[in-house]
């Protein structure tokens, strides 16, 4: 936006011309800091934007598993893109931006049908896990908790969920929102391992050896 303030008022475009003595106490205290005045007139610019910084890009998988294939396929149908069926598994995926990073996310489900050598290729690699049941199940819990240490180890991100069908606005909030919560965690993960430890232990100065003497030969009489 451009004020000129010079001459009597009158339109030009959209912009108007206001004398100049009239207006200089209204404007003064409307002006930004980034005014400038030069040879009478008034330029209102914008700040100048700071440089972007880079962001870390991140490629996590998310294995989805549960006892029921139909509430494992409405869950991943919540995320962006749509869900496609290969050999016995379910693949989604959605992209997810914060300050500091740009996070691509690929959920795989295995069908029940799956064979067990696609079962551990959902596993393999896997960041993170949701467990989706019907309803609050531990004994079901713990048969995919011990599935996913055989498949992953200890320590991976895991969370349960229970859904049913059909998936109003307030569940599919909180399926979002468990996953927020996994890539936070994820992440968290991620940077401690990027801190560098610090080498607490004293090295003993190295000690110069001093050198040999060498005996001088004796002179014949």
């Amino acid at each position: 936006m451009e004020l000129v303030l010079l001459g009597s008022k009158k339109a030009v475009g959209t912009s108007y011309i206001y004398e100049w003595g009239s207006l200089y106490p209204l404007l003064v205290n409307l002006m930004p800091a980034t005014t400038r005045m030069i040879s009478g007139v008034s330029r209102i610019t914008s700040a100048k934007k700071a440089p972007k910084k880079k962001r870390s890009k991140y490629l996590f998988k998310i294995t989805v598993v549960g006892p029921d294939d139909k509430l494992l396929e409405e869950v991943l149908s919540t995320f962006d893109d749509p869900v496609v069926a290969v050999d016995g598994i379910r693949i989604g995926s959605t992209e997810v931006d914060t300050d500091t990073s740009e996070i691509h996310a690929v959920f795989m489900s295995p069908k029940h049908s799956a064979l067990d050598i696609l079962l551990t290729l959902t596993y393999k690699g896997a960041s993170a896990v949701i467990i989706v049941c019907k309803d609050a199940d531990p004994e079901i819990e713990s048969i995919y908790r011990n599935e996913i240490r055989d498949n992953l180890g200890t320590g991976i991100p895991t969370r349960t969920i229970q859904v049913s069908i059909p998936l109003d606005d307030f569940k599919k909030n909180e399926i979002h929102h468990i996953f927020d919560e996994i890539i936070e965690e994820i992440l968290e993960k991620k940077t401690k391992k990027k801190v560098p430890k610090k080498d607490t232990s004293t090295k003993k100065p190295l000690k110069k050896k001093a050198p040999k003497k060498t005996k001088k030969a004796s002179k014949s009489k």
